[in-house]
């Protein structure tokens, strides 16, 4: 190459070079503008999102870890603090009544730099963001304990980059303001730590039934393992007796939540968590080898006493409710998790609407005070117990009809200390073990279950107490051969005081052993629900009477129990007019019989009635036409409205009441007696039976029962909106001609006594088998409301029928219906009303008014184009034989025939493929059968006869004229017609009347 083209090569290359590194510069300069703008982008939005942020006051933040929720009515007015100051939840602790191995268990699984950085940790970020994308998925979170703090005080759950940024800049204002020690301090005496403890004072109370000072390392270390998941990593869960499997649960204890029994079982999950609280603590330096060992040979499982609970701010069944809705809300509305939505409840400072009509509440709840007088009058003349049918053994126990113990009366279950009470001879020591042979005794999977007991109290009522099971170590007893209970001697020996002799021989067993309900149940109770079922608002609730405590158990809301006949409407009627049928419909009530060739069901009156229309059916509540009715429409055609009722989620069976063959292929409700008897497997709650009779009221469209309307935050922001589901499940037409129905039961029918002066009333009564459960659900143009009487034990049953709650029911909608205007359920244009007769449902014929009973002829409503278009057939005339009852034949005699009017059955009916059983209505029912007593030979031997009795008649006439005038002409020449012979003519006579008498057997077997 020469030197010139060398020099142009280089120089070539020269400005190649340049250019490169121009256009890096350009590059670098135009990726730093970028930078630049996209940090102050960020910048500014991070500043914008600051700006928004609340304003706080750190000073003031012991006020806000007592922050209020709010209920409100309808009107805004306040009727409940959900926490109050003195909520034995939320105890505030100063910080150094905390151990410091507390503080540091907290401090070193949560935010290990607490004590030296800013309110963020810069270097936390990072590395959780590293730990997090090598995982996959988020393994750990970056917030510090300031943040948390500045989150629960003054910022909601949501999961959004603003909420974060907005968290960040409060934990700088507060750090510029408060001591690490006041942070921490509001931090554990503010954190939800599961089972509805916040703060770890009530966490120690609730797990370990100690105060916060006398927490061990390696208890604290558990309760710091609980933020990250409290529904995950809390140390126990509670469930109930049934649910219980020794196989798989650890039992470490029992709660009784307002008498109903719940067994705390252990959740190992927590351990795991504690032990990488322990580690990090060691590694931390915060506790010495020792201490870490100490703290990991601690048998946490023994150490574990549930605590009572008793949250102050439950205060009535109502404001439970909205609490429980409000919860679900934020769950499905927001996405909070159910630990944050209960956090955001009872320490958020929120104001949720309710529903509440107050004034409707207090008439309510006045009328409960009064129970007993309501329903029964004058307490002096009332015989204990009030309202319960009981049976008793010889010492006083309440027995079921199999004459099992239900409830021990109190002396023979406890001596005057309460100490369980062990009859001689049903008791053994043997090699220092004791043996049990007692029936108060029950082992239950991995339990020794005592049985309950009863009072009557000053009101003569019958007050149920349950009992817990005994309290014993795991493997301290064994079953014998023959189920009797052997109690170690080794647990005997390290519980010294366990049992003791009386001077009577009898064994004693300390009461500090099991748990005792104290205050017990009033039985029965009672449930109501009241509804304005055009919003789908429930204006007022009570789930229970007389009840000391906590209200926990919501029977308007919680308790399911069989509908009985209540259920006939919804399940189905209603469907059965949407399908084909109509109110005048006929239904033969005749003997019905099931799979088994069994006559089933029986009618609440024990007779059968005959043909009856629908709505007759439904007025008298009659079993057959129920379940014929609903063998015609089918159980899944029944099913598929009871899920437009809200009764049935086919997306979510398991939160059913009802029981479908896939969930349980024995006992489950797609069957006759579930759905057209309301024999369920479970039942039904008062507020479900309510909101499904406010759809028939609401003209077919149902809307979901709501406690609440709104949320708003503690700036007064709303938070959610509470806005019904809707559902149409039948046209305003159908729904009317049903709800027409179940006025006229009201009316003409079995709830006569729920009418009201100047308000029409539409509903159904409804009554369990033996009367362990009546119910009345019924509305007018204003309100739906359910009633449910009945004791919490089925077992046990009422000494009077649905009447007492149809009357129930009346007291309290008088009451809330005072002073309201009076109108009508609003019919729709496409209603029409037709003659019909009730035999056939169809346009009446001719013969319709001359049924033998009186006209049959009856004005019904239907939607229009369901109207009839046909003629009766079910009436028709024959020409009956007297003397048989039987089709005369051409030879029955003019003057034994006459015209009736019958009813023709379809399919016909014979008794005796019925056990002989004769329907009311069986004697007009057109006879099928020809008389067999007249016919040629007999009718010319009558005719002979006839005529023999024509000759001695005139012969006798001529005798006499003989006497008087000798002249008459001797027997007109009759004497041709005569046999010579007197004995032929005898023999003739006595056969005539033998063919006579044989014909008079024939005609009585006809009858």
């Amino acid at each position: 190459m020469s030197e010139d083209n060398k020099k142009k090569s280089d120089e070539t290359r020269k400005k190649k070079t340049k250019k490169k590194k121009n256009g890096l510069k350009i590059f670098l300069l135009i990726l730093l503008m970028v930078i630049v703008i996209g940090i102050g982008a960020v910048v500014g939005m991070v500043i914008a999102i600051a700006k928004d942020a609340p304003d706080i006051d750190p000073t003031n933040i012991e006020s806000l870890l007592t922050q209020t929720s709010f209920i409100l009515d309808e009107n805004g007015n306040v009727i409940e603090k959900i926490q109050s100051e003195k909520n034995e939840y939320r105890t505030i602790v100063e910080l150094s009544k905390m151990p410091k191995h507390l503080q540091n268990a907290f401090i070193a699984i949560e935010d290990e730099r607490f004590r030296t950085h800013i309110g963020v940790d810069p270097k936390g970020i990072i590395k959780s963001t590293i730990d997090n994308v090598k995982a996959g998925h988020i393994v750990r979170g970056a917030s510090t304990i300031t943040q948390q703090l500045a989150k629960n005080l003054y910022l909601t759950n949501e999961k959004k980059l603003d909420r974060k940024i907005k968290e960040a800049y409060l934990s700088l204002q507060i750090e510029k303001v408060l001591t690490k020690d006041q942070i921490l301090e509001a931090y554990l005496n503010r954190i939800y730590l599961g089972q509805g403890a916040y703060g770890v004072q009530a966490a120690a109370q609730t797990y370990f039934s100690k105060n916060v000072d006398e927490l061990t390392v390696a208890e604290s270390a558990l309760l710091a393992g609980i933020i990250k998941s409290p529904s995950r990593y809390s140390p126990y869960q509670t469930i109930k007796p049934d649910d219980f499997n020794s196989d798989t649960h650890a039992e470490i204890g029992q709660i009784d939540i307002l008498g109903e029994k719940y067994i705390a079982i252990y959740n190992d999950e927590s351990i795991k968590r504690q032990k990488l609280v322990l580690n990090k603590m060691k590694e931390l330096g915060m506790i010495t080898e020792v201490e870490y060992n100490e703290a990991l040979n601690q048998n946490i499982k023994e150490s574990l006493k549930p605590g009572e609970k008793k949250i102050t701010g439950i205060s009535s069944y109502f404001t439970d409710f909205v609490k429980y809705q409000a919860i679900n809300e934020m769950v499905n509305q927001l996405g909070y998790t159910r630990e944050q939505a209960e956090e955001e409840l009872y320490t958020g400072g929120l104001k949720i609407y309710s529903t509440m009509d107050v004034n409707m509440q207090h008439k309510i709840e006045g009328i409960y005070n009064n129970f007993t007088e309501v329903l029964l009058g004058n307490p002096e003349k009332i015989n204990a117990p009030a309202l319960v049918s009981w049976r008793l053994d010889k010492s006083g126990n309440i027995i079921d009809d199999r004459n099992n113990i239900v409830f021990y009366k109190q002396e023979n279950l406890f001596d005057e200390n309460y100490n369980l009470l062990v009859e001689k001879g049903t008791f053994e020591l043997i090699d220092s073990n004791l043996v049990l042979k007692n029936k108060k005794f029950t082992p239950y999977k991995n339990n020794i279950d005592i049985g309950d007991y009863y009072t009557i109290d000053g009101k003569k009522n019958l007050v149920t107490h349950s009992v817990g099971s005994l309290t014993l170590s795991e493997n301290a007893f064994t079953l014998g051969e023959n189920k009797e209970i052997i109690i170690s001697s080794k647990f005997l020996s390290e519980k010294s005081d366990f049992y003791s002799i009386d001077g009577n021989g009898n064994l004693l067993i300390k009461s500090d052993y099991f748990f005792r309900s104290k205050d017990g149940i009033v039985q029965p109770q009672s449930a109501t629900v009241v509804m304005d079922y055009r919003t789908g608002h429930i204006k007022a609730l009570v789930g229970g009477r007389d009840i000391k405590g906590n209200k926990l158990l919501n029977r308007a809301t919680s308790s399911q129990r069989q509908p009985g006949s209540s259920i006939k409407p919804i399940a189905v009627y209603l469907p059965a007019l949407d399908n084909g049928f109509t109110a005048a419909t006929p239904i033969d009530d005749i003997p019905f019989h099931n799979e088994a060739g069994e006559i089933w069901p029986k009618n609440w009156n024990k007779s059968y009635a005959g043909i009856t229309s629908l709505r007759r059916s439904v007025e008298q509540s009659v079993n057959v036409n129920s379940v014929k009715t609903l063998e015609a429409i089918g159980i899944n055609t029944s099913m598929e409205y009871l899920s437009r009722l809200g009764i049935i989620d086919p997306d979510h069976p398991e939160n059913d009441s009802f029981v479908s063959r896939s969930e349980n292929k024995v006992n489950n409700d797609e069957n006759l007696s579930a759905l057209g008897l309301g024999g369920m497997t479970k039942g039904l709650t008062p507020l479900e039976m309510t909101a499904a009779y406010g759809a028939i009221a609401n003209s077919g469209t149902y809307i979901e029962p709501i406690a609440f309307t709104k949320i708003l935050d503690k700036n007064g922001n709303t938070l959610l909106e509470n806005t019904p589901n809707k559902n149409k499940v039948v046209s305003p037409e159908i729904a009317f001609v049903m709800s027409d129905i179940l006025r006229t039961t009201v009316t003409n029918g079995l709830a006569g006594r729920a009418k009201m002066p100047n308000m029409p009333v539409a509903g159904k009564t409804g009554t369990t088998q033996d009367q362990a459960d009546i119910w009345f659900v019924g509305y007018t143009p204003y309100y739906v409301t359910g009633v449910w009487i009945g004791n919490d034990s089925p077992k046990i049953k009422l000494s009077q029928g649905s009447r007492k709650a149809v009357e129930f029911w009346k007291t309290i909608m008088t009451d809330i219906h005072e002073n309201l205007e009076t109108k009508n359920f609003e019919r729709p244009e496409n209603i029409v009303s037709v003659s019909v007769c009730s035999q056939s449902g169809k346009i009446p014929s001719d013969l319709c008014s001359k049924d033998p009973r009186g006209s049959t002829i009856i004005t019904e409503i239907f939607a229009k184009g369901t109207e009839p278009k046909e003629k009766c057939d079910v009436h028709i005339e024959l020409t009956i034989d007297k003397e048989t009852n039987k089709i005369a034949n051409e030879y029955c005699p003019e003057d034994s025939v006459e015209s009736r009017v019958f009813i023709k059955r379809n399919p016909p009916y014979n008794p005796e493929n019925h056990g002989g059983i004769v329907p009311k209505d069986y004697i007009y029912t057109a006879p099928t059968k020809t008389c067999d007593v007249h016919n040629q030979e007999n009718t010319i031997n009558d005719w002979l006869d006839n005529l023999l009795d024509d000759e001695d008649e005139n012969k006798d006439k001529n005798e006499d004229g003989e006497e008087q005038d000798m002249n008459m002409p001797p027997n007109n020449g009759i004497d041709d017609l005569i046999p010579d012979d007197d004995t032929q003519n005898s023999g003739r006579q006595e056969e005539n009347k033998k063919d006579n008498n044989k014909n008079n057997n024939s005609q009585n077997n006809g009858n």
